[in-house]
């Protein structure tokens, strides 16, 4: 699990600049201040810092009432940047959007879990998620499935190295 508050750090900002970092987080009960100032740091080092999510049961299923479009105000208050809600998680749209997205900005992704692929076929979605970065971070709630997508991201895309920022456990947060 990983929370991170981070500091202006220039080995960072040169590992990460100009780069798409991936950060998973878990929004079943809201945006979690835990993950926050790792976001934050991410795009204060020139990151496009790409947020993906699920949120609720739908079953592979696109349900407005499970959007996660409604999210994107708030994730901007509470990191202080500009966030962009892309209504695609993979595929081509996704990245199109994406790439409009400057560096040090955020994105927000759709509800992960409206692709059945996300359960089913959770090698062949990772690969469709690692398109859209250069890393990935697991900061969210530790997945249903540990063999799952994100344990396949992880074998795809590496984490930046966070080494030198200090952490904070999520009791401390």
């Amino acid at each position: 699990m990983l929370a991170a508050l981070a500091m202006e750090d220039p080995v960072m900002d040169d590992t990460i600049a100009g780069k798409t970092a991936i950060i998973r987080i878990s929004l079943d009960g809201g945006i979690s201040h835990t993950a926050i100032p790792l976001i934050t740091t991410l795009a204060d080092a020139g990151a496009r810092v790409v947020v993906v999510a699920g949120l609720g049961d739908p079953a592979g299923d696109i349900n407005p009432a499970l959007s996660l479009r409604p999210f994107t105000s708030t994730l901007g208050e509470m990191t202080g940047k500009p966030v962009t809600f892309v209504d695609e998680s993979v595929g081509t749209g996704a990245e199109a959007k994406l790439a409009g997205v400057p560096y040090g900005e955020i994105a927000l992704m759709e509800n992960l879990r409206f692709h059945s692929d996300e359960r089913r076929a959770e090698n062949v979605f990772a690969m469709r998620l690692s398109v859209l970065g250069d890393y990935f971070i697991d900061a969210g709630d530790p997945p249903l499935n540990q063999q799952g997508w994100q344990a396949a991201l992880k074998q795809i895309l590496p984490q930046p190295d966070l080494s030198a920022i200090p952490t904070i456990s999520r009791e401390e947060a």
